[in-house]
């Protein structure tokens, strides 16, 4: 890692606000990009019940990705040159970014998911566009207009209906889980507003990544002390190879993603969901067995209808 910078090149990595269209990207690359992170986002949903299964405890698993996921990232910043800037901006955007995008999701992913499942876990990751768009709007850094609002109020109309109805649920005891769950968009969203706001100047994606990862692995430590649950750490031992493989997906997965957000802005990168959620809902039924009531699907289908109405009113 750099050394701290002094007080005046801190001046020149002034926090920059990105715009939510950011740059124009390639639009078949961003488009493939896009693909492949969503992809990889999705293959993780059924390694993280598999573990669960072999009795691994969610914060030692959620340690084991962001940690591990960090080094691998880290390893590829040194071998590249590409040292991880440690100055106090530096440091106040990782532990930003690392808590919002990573410490606290995925923390509450792994939690609920042995309770509600696969696909139903992942149905939550439609909403990121349409939450990080209100965001956006409440801020004031963009706004939205007549057919984009609409398409987030599409989107809020899609949740409503995934939480109005438990009787749709596998189980009614299952509603306090998918509640918990829907907190895992708002902190995605958070996350993305704060990444585009507070980007530090000149820093690269595999750096930046590097150390959020780290970051947010650093929190779930934090809080695993807190708890007195270090013992968990054991239980990684029931799924040794799990581990590693979710590592280094993670590691891959939010180092495109990072790419793909300084490329194509936040609301763009948080498209990501509805790649992971296909991802999610189909593993959980080929792998998993899972099933879904149609209630879910028309809820679904209402939330991506709202990003269709906000995104083609981008292009207009």
């Amino acid at each position: 890692m750099t050394p701290a910078r002094s007080s005046e090149e801190e001046n020149t990595m002034t926090a920059t606000t990105a715009p939510l269209s950011a740059h124009k990207p390639h639009r078949f690359g961003a488009v493939a990009l896009l693909i492949a992170t969503g992809g990889v986002f999705g293959a993780m949903f059924p390694l993280g019940k598999l573990a669960s299964r072999a009795g691994v405890a969610p914060l030692a698993w959620t340690l084991s990705m962001l940690l591990f996921g960090g080094v691998i990232l880290l390893a590829m910043a040194l071998i590249r040159g590409q040292a991880v800037p440690v100055s106090r901006l530096h440091l106040a955007y990782y532990a930003g970014a690392g808590l919002l995008s990573m410490g606290l999701p995925n923390f509450i992913l792994f939690t609920v998911m042995p309770h509600l499942g696969v696909g139903l876990s992942s149905v939550v990751y439609t909403l990121p566009p349409i939450l990080t768009l209100a965001f956006a709007a409440a801020l004031r850094m963009e706004k939205p207009g007549t057919q984009r609002s609409l398409g987030i109020a599409l989107g809020f109309a899609g949740a409503a209906m995934i939480v109005s109805q438990r009787s749709h649920l596998p189980s009614p005891d299952l509603y306090g889980w998918l509640l918990l769950a829907l907190a895992i968009p708002t902190f995605l969203a958070a996350g993305n507003i704060f990444r585009s706001r507070f980007w530090p100047a000149g820093s690269s994606p595999l750096a930046l990544s590097a150390g959020t990862m780290l970051a947010g692995g650093g929190w779930v430590l934090l809080l695993m002390l807190g708890k007195g649950r270090i013992g968990d750490i054991a239980s990684l031992l029931d799924a040794p190879l799990l581990a590693s493989i979710q590592a280094a997906l993670n590691a891959l997965q939010f180092l495109m993603f990072m790419r793909l957000q300084k490329a194509a802005g936040p609301v763009y990168v948080s498209q990501v969901g509805y790649v992971a959620t296909a991802a999610g809902l189909a593993s959980g039924a080929l792998v998993f067995g899972e099933t879904y009531s149609p209630w879910i699907w028309a809820a679904s289908i209402t939330i991506a209808a709202g990003v269709l109405v906000v995104n083609s009113a981008r292009r207009t």
